[in-house]
């Protein structure tokens, strides 16, 4: 199952970690949806679960990690890993999270809802959206390990 194109929101996929461990992720939102595909080398997810197997148990919450802005539960990155089956697709799913589902992000001052510009956000209004904050591999392994 390679290729963004065969991939769709809701996806389980498991990152095999450093350590032997393997954190179980759902695509939440694929970058090649948004307008135009502006974000088309990107990609949202959550993290279910940090663990030795690769079992998919839905219905869990998403984990919630800490940087040096507080708590989240979304990480963006690339599509890369996905792409070359790194980071497997392991199971269909459905992104059943109701605050997941219109995926909200604030993108240099724009309001997007799964990657379609809604408007420009007033200053004092960026703290009231999630960050796009596209991480590489190595800062996602570093979140990863906070469990």
């Amino acid at each position: 199952m390679k290729g963004v194109e065969s991939m769709q929101a809701g996806d389980f996929f498991s990152i095999p970690m450093e350590d032997g461990r393997f954190a179980i992720g759902q695509i939440i939102w694929l970058g090649i949806d948004s307008k135009e595909q502006k974000f088309k080398k990107i990609f949202a997810f959550a993290v279910l679960s940090v663990g030795t197997d690769e079992i998919v148990s839905e219905g869990e919450e998403y984990l919630v990690f800490k940087d040096h802005r507080g708590d989240f539960r979304v990480m963006f990155t690339a599509v890369d890993k996905l792409k070359t089956g790194e980071w497997p697709i392991i199971k269909r799913g459905v992104v059943s999270d109701p605050s997941m589902k219109d995926l909200e992000f604030n993108m240099a001052g724009t309001l997007y809802r799964r990657g379609v510009p809604v408007r420009v956000l007033a200053i004092d209004e960026y703290q009231n959206h999630m960050l796009m904050g596209v991480s590489g591999f190595a800062l996602i392994e570093r979140f990863l390990q906070q469990y």
